[in-house]
């Protein structure tokens, strides 16, 4: 079946799902519905349609779909079987149809306490909002690691292929799953910075910043000093602890990390506290959009784009954080005409942030910049 054929008929069955969500018993093969029962996949469109509203039109996007209401564009992943029955389906998070970047952007003012965010085009900027001011971004922050890493291999002094063990003091809390490999695990830098970026892998990230080194990172990403994922957790569980530390001197917290490396990690549900002010990895949006343009040629980037849905794009170079009251989305985007843009925006708040409709918010900025002459 030709890309064309195979998409006319996948388009087909989107619709007929959509028509007919009950009938989902004979649109989907035996082993998509051995995992996911027809029953549960009706309710799933059911839900959609009932608060997004009925499908206006089902369009192609790129290698994708995207099912379009009055209201919001649902991006769709959809294959087919030999036999044309869905086998795989996936519905991301939908993604509201402002009618401009300006609207965008207010709606996403509008889910945080504390907003910053930054658009620019070939290092114009056409969108700000206290780009400069350092707030907490959660796992943007390996940017830092990246780019210290990259300059280690532009220098000749590192190769992406060299190879290194894996310490029982890198493991970290999730995400991420080198966590699970036993210690003297052989992986490459490629693995590990694909992991890093691709996954937010937390261990790979830690083993990173152990190989090139905290207080370089800290320098590129402005900070007097650089916590390691590990760390972080450690400081979350246990607040007295977290409270001497920010509270202290550079010296006080220098020797705080070192007491941690002779700790065992916490548990995850120890460490799941919400976000204090301060204890994290403060960085402004300026610094992390001129982070993502600059290793945007970075292959690794390939491997995850986010939420920005590729059709549009070149090159896509994204990486987010987040935690209980802290989101962060960065991308810097390569348009097909060659230009290069970045949007990021961070959200703090003493709550949590939605992400599913940040996410759906920044899609929709990242489309609307594509069009933007």
């Amino acid at each position: 079946m030709t890309g064309a054929m195979a998409g006319e008929a996948e388009l087909a069955r989107l619709e007929q799902l959509f028509r007919s969500p009950d009938q989902a018993s004979i649109l989907f093969s035996k082993s998509f519905l051995a995992e996911v029962p027809a029953d549960q996949v009706a309710q799933i469109v059911k839900q959609l349609t009932s608060s997004l509203g009925e499908p206006r039109t089902i369009i192609q996007d790129g290698e994708d779909y995207a099912v379009e209401t009055g209201t919001h564009s649902i991006p769709t992943k959809v294959t087919l079987d030999d036999d044309g029955l869905i086998d795989g389906l996936l519905f991301e998070p939908p993604v509201a149809l402002t009618a401009s970047l300006d609207e965008t952007l207010e709606k996403l003012g509008g889910l945080a306490d504390t907003v910053s965010y930054l658009i620019e085009t070939d290092g114009v900027i056409r969108h700000e909002r206290d780009a400069e001011r350092p707030l907490a971004v959660g796992s943007a922050f390996k940017l830092g690691v990246l780019k210290v890493l990259t300059e280690d291999i532009a220098a000749g002094r590192r190769r992406w292929d060299d190879v290194v063990t894996l310490e029982a003091t890198d493991r970290s809390l999730p995400s991420g799953q080198l966590r699970l490999y036993p210690a003297a695990s052989p992986l490459t830098l490629h693995t590990l910075a694909a992991e890093m970026i691709a996954r937010s892998d937390n261990t790979a990230t830690d083993t990173l910043i152990r190989v090139v080194g905290a207080d370089r990172i800290a320098g590129v990403l402005g900070l007097d000093t650089l916590l390691t994922t590990r760390a972080l957790f450690q400081l979350k569980a246990d607040k007295p602890l977290a409270d001497a530390y920010l509270s202290g001197s550079a010296k006080d917290r220098a020797t705080i990390l070192t007491q941690l490396a002779e700790r065992d990690l916490p548990s995850v549900t120890a460490a799941s506290t919400p976000y204090t002010p301060g204890l994290e990895w403060m960085i402004p949006v300026r610094r992390l959009c001129s982070l993502a343009v600059e290793l945007a040629d970075t292959d690794i980037f390939a491997i995850n784009p986010g939420p920005v849905r590729p059709a549009p794009w070149q090159r896509i170079a994204f990486k987010g954080g987040s935690e209980t009251g802290v989101l962060n989305l960065t991308a810097a985007l390569i348009g097909k005409d060659g230009r290069k843009h970045c949007l990021s925006v961070t959200l703090n708040r003493n709550a949590e942030i939605d992400e599913t409709v940040a996410a759906g918010l920044f899609a929709r900025a990242a489309a609307q910049l594509a069009t933007v002459k």
